[in-house]
């Protein structure tokens, strides 16, 4: 064979290599019910696709409930039909039952930022029983979010607390305590559920973040929006990951992802509720949607309430058998109180109040939240170690 027969030879031999890494390069999927244009999928997953991808990580963003729904999560990415997805713990509390510990607490604060924060320190420093929910479910859990802004949205008119008795509110975990102080019926229901619920008038009001004005169908069922801004669901897992195909990253290809986590929190934080939160009131003018913002008779309702959702918690948790949730609770209060200072010191409350309907007046706001994630958390960890 001549010098040219063994150039073609060779080259076959590399295309046919180059076939089989190809195959092996097969993207990951990542799995879960949100609508497509949802603020967590525009602002949080989307970026962190693209951003991974012109790095060599290649995954495929399946949003809408195309492989399961939020209850189905912890299975559907245990058993891999998806490599990755978002859990939220209220579903999964029997197998989650350390890591709700934090979720539970949902009423202690106001301040997603602040609690998103407090929560990551929490569970991924301090909550080894947290990290141990996620892998006795065959999961490992990369990074979280918070979700604040809470309020009453609703399909009546109702402008003050008073309002609320009776009503059937759609509700998850600490919210249901939270409606019946109120004097409301909590209905627990997963939000691809509700949009209908809400429509039909199988429920009266959703207890949640007034972004969810524009990122569910509901703008059109809701007459009035009862803004008290008090609770934050934190603990959320924005980047839940099977361990197998964890595990089958090289280090430098766990490195990465790694690094795209803080980002990716300050994004779906900030960019994303935050922004939508600002737009959403814009929304509700434009709809005839009458806000009210609650004064001091809300204010003076929640600090009695929260009072008492430290030894609930801790109680639900232990019925569930959960060790050292006195601990876990503490802690969580503690790191509350240490990133309300940490929050304060950066500037970023007045950045969010001080925020317009331009997303790029949030962009200082969000690199900065990103700097803090990988200061007091990310840069603590080492990632092939864990």
């Amino acid at each position: 064979m001549g010098k040219f027969g063994l150039l073609i030879g060779a080259v076959g031999l590399v295309l046919c290599s180059s076939g089989n890494i190809a195959k092996a390069e097969k993207p990951f999927v990542y799995g879960q019910w949100l609508p497509p244009k949802h603020n967590v999928n525009i602002w949080g997953l989307k970026p962190l696709v693209k951003d991974l991808a012109a790095k060599g990580i290649h995954w495929k963003l399946v949003t809408g409930g195309q492989l399961f729904k939020a209850k189905g999560t912890l299975k559907g990415v245990g058993n891999r039909t998806a490599e990755a997805g978002l859990v939220v713990p209220s579903y999964h509390r029997t197998q989650l039952k350390h890591a709700f510990i934090v979720s539970d607490l949902l009423m202690i604060g106001r301040n997603e930022l602040i609690m998103n924060g407090a929560a990551h320190e929490t569970m991924m420093l301090q909550c080894p029983e947290c990290m141990g929910d996620y892998a006795k479910q065959k999961l490992i859990y990369l990074a979280g979010y918070g979700v604040g802004g809470y309020s009453m949205l609703c399909r009546k008119m109702v402008t003050k607390a008073s309002d609320i008795k009776g009503l059937k509110i759609r509700t998850t975990g600490a919210l249901g305590r939270w409606a019946r102080k109120l004097g409301g019926v909590p209905v627990s229901m997963s939000m691809s559920d509700t949009p209908e619920a809400i429509k039909r008038g199988n429920i009266d009001c959703i207890a949640g973040p007034v972004a969810w004005l524009k990122s569910y169908p509901i703008s059109d069922s809701i007459k009035s929006i009862l803004n008290y801004g008090l609770g934050s669901y934190s603990g959320l897992g924005l980047f839940v990951m099977n361990r197998k195909a964890w595990d089958s990253y090289t280090d430098d290809q766990k490195r990465i992802m790694w690094d795209a986590m803080p980002g990716t929190i300050a994004r779906t934080v900030i960019d994303g509720y935050v922004g939508d939160d600002i737009i959403s009131r814009q929304l509700a003018k434009k709809e005839g949607i009458t806000i009210t913002k609650t004064g001091a008779a809300m204010e003076a309702i929640w600090k009695e309430h929260k009072k008492g959702e430290v030894a609930l918690a801790v109680k639900n948790a232990t019925k569930m058998k959960a060790k050292n949730a006195q601990r876990i609770a503490d802690t969580f209060v503690t790191n509350v109180k240490k990133w309300e200072k940490i929050i304060a010191d950066a500037g970023l409350e007045n950045a969010i109040a001080n925020a317009t309907p331009d997303r790029a007046s949030l962009a200082k706001a969000s690199k900065i939240y990103k700097g803090l994630m990988i200061k007091h958390i990310y840069s603590k960890i080492d990632p092939t170690k864990l």
